[in-house]
């Protein structure tokens, strides 16, 4: 196992500071979807092990990579399980351009190019939250260049697991005062947590957690440091719309239909948290119209931030899963 990150607060933020701290800010140019020096943009990216068969962890909204920092102690070392960390444009340790388009298509842009550009030929899929949609939009994306006769890079798939994510557009169920407030006229909520800081920011994020957990301000001090990096709070409402962007899509990203293209290709994994607020509904509609099919789904206990609040069990399932792809 990884040496535990320690759960410190200061000024600084070590927690924060040690796992930006082990990767690497890349310059990325959307326009040719590819990593270069050239770019003034720049990304967060995070490796360990032989990349080129790194399982991809795919940050969750509106943490990002840093989420991960609490499942990672807990996961095979980089020998027996290669990693791969990163931050869409807007989270994390990745520069905020004002003038920006967030979207599902740009972050899945990004994803390939990684993949790309970082030379992996195989992977696992593991996406938190609304990086389920980029799953979606991939999968989606390679069967349109299949029917185009189009040759592809894209790395071979050995599985995938979706935890706490949006998969069918009759599925979102997100509360009023979260996402769907985002994006309402004055929904930005950065103004406000610029004047009142940690304090609006707390009662803001308790919704992430289970009521019963008990959540520390460390905890919260953490969350709220990796999203004000480079002045990233604004994300939070920019980018607020991608249940939105899911639902205008239609059939072209429903997962029951990717399910069934896919699964006699590489399995599926679909969990999600037992007291989650955003997507309740999305696991109970997998398991109604998906598991006569043979998909797997798994629940744990807790809110939405399963990444917290049930760190080592998240690891052990994504563990699991990824061995019995490797044997």
């Amino acid at each position: 196992m990884n040496q535990q990150l320690p759960f410190v607060a200061s000024r600084d933020d070590p927690f924060v500071e040690a796992w930006f701290g082990g990767g690497e800010r890349v310059g990325y140019d959307p326009t040719s979807r590819a990593l270069t020096s050239a770019s003034p943009l720049r990304i967060f990216v995070r490796h360990e092990g032989e990349v080129s068969h790194a399982v991809s962890f795919m940050p969750g909204f509106p943490d990002g990579s840093i989420g991960w920092a609490t499942v990672w102690p807990f996961l095979p070392d980089a020998t027996d399980m290669p990693k791969l960390f990163f931050d869409y444009i807007g989270m994390g340790d990745s520069d905020k351009p004002k003038h920006y388009r967030y979207a599902t298509p740009e972050r899945t842009d990004l994803v390939e190019a990684l993949w790309r550009d970082l030379g992996v030929k195989s992977t696992t899929l593991v996406a938190f939250d609304f990086s389920s949609l980029v799953v979606l939009e991939h999968l989606q994306r390679r069967l349109e260049r299949t029917a185009r006769g189009e040759a592809t890079s894209s790395p071979h798939i050995r599985g995938v697991v979706i935890f706490n994510g949006g998969l069918f557009t009759d599925g979102h169920s997100h509360p009023w005062f979260t996402t769907p407030f985002l994006r309402m006229p004055g929904g930005d909520v950065a103004p406000w947590l610029s004047k009142h800081s940690f304090t609006v920011f707390k009662q803001i994020a308790l919704v992430m957690w289970s009521k019963g957990y008990g959540v520390q301000d460390d905890e919260m001090r953490h969350l709220y440091h990796a999203l004000n990096r480079h002045d990233g709070l604004s994300y939070l409402s920019r980018a607020a719309g991608f249940v939105a962007d899911h639902q205008a899509q239609g059939d072209r990203l429903d997962f029951g239909r990717l399910y069934r293209s896919y699964r006699g290709q590489f399995p599926f994994l679909v969990g999600g948290s037992t007291e989650d607020v955003f997507e309740p509904r999305q696991v109970t509609l997998t398991q109604e119209r998906l598991g006569p099919l043979g998909l797997k789904v798994a629940r744990l206990p807790g809110g939405h931030l399963t990444t917290h609040e049930q760190p080592e069990a998240l690891a052990h399932l994504i563990t699991d899963f990824e061995r019995i792809q490797r044997t």
